[in-house]
């Protein structure tokens, strides 16, 4: 998931992290400057409701960011 800036890819993953969720932030170097971004990973034990789980948790955080 683009964020495109450094500050919520290091409090987001955080946050979900937190959570239970395997969520990395991935900044410059790693990518070009302004695309950071969220690695998500899942596994074969991840359940649709997991994933939704996941998904309102991610919108929850990323909007009081």
């Amino acid at each position: 998931v683009i964020v495109g800036d450094n500050t919520p890819t290091r409090a987001v993953p955080a946050a979900l992290q937190a959570r239970g969720f395997d969520i990395r932030g991935i900044r410059p170097p790693t990518v070009p400057e302004g695309t950071s971004r969220l690695r998500i990973s899942l596994t074969l034990n991840v359940d649709e409701a997991d994933i939704s789980t996941m998904v309102e948790a991610l919108a929850e955080v990323l909007a009081s960011t």
